[in-house]
């Protein structure tokens, strides 16, 4: 059965893990956010984020994911996730809220190691 989408399979076993581990991270943090819990809508206005911008956070984690674990797409997902993470990086900073640091930056250690091997 041929799917019409070619899967990422990793020239390496390290690579495959940590690509296939990078798409899972962005798809929990993608459903967590789709819930649109009240704490959640509240952190991203705090962060100076409209209450609706879970949802659209919770979009481009899907679409990173995706692009992570589709063949050819896997540096636009890098790419797109480096964004995500940065933009949340520089808006926690601004509110001086260092202890919310951990979970972006583990997710952009993630992104950089998916991103160093040697084939997209």
């Amino acid at each position: 059965m041929n799917l019409p989408i070619r899967l990422f399979t990793g020239a390496t076993l390290l690579e495959y893990v940590l690509v296939w581990l990078t798409a899972a991270a962005f798809l929990i943090g993608a459903v967590l956010n789709a819930s649109g819990h009240p704490q959640l809508r509240a952190s991203f206005v705090r962060l100076g984020f409209p209450f609706w911008w879970c949802w659209v956070t919770s979009a481009l984690e899907v679409v990173t994911a995706l692009l992570l674990i589709t063949a050819g797409t896997r540096y636009i997902g890098v790419g797109l996730g480096i964004l995500i993470m940065l933009t949340a990086i520089a808006s926690i900073v601004r509110i001086r809220n260092y202890r919310e640091l951990p979970p972006p930056m583990l997710f952009l250690l993630l992104l950089i190691a998916a991103g160093l091997g040697s084939h997209a």
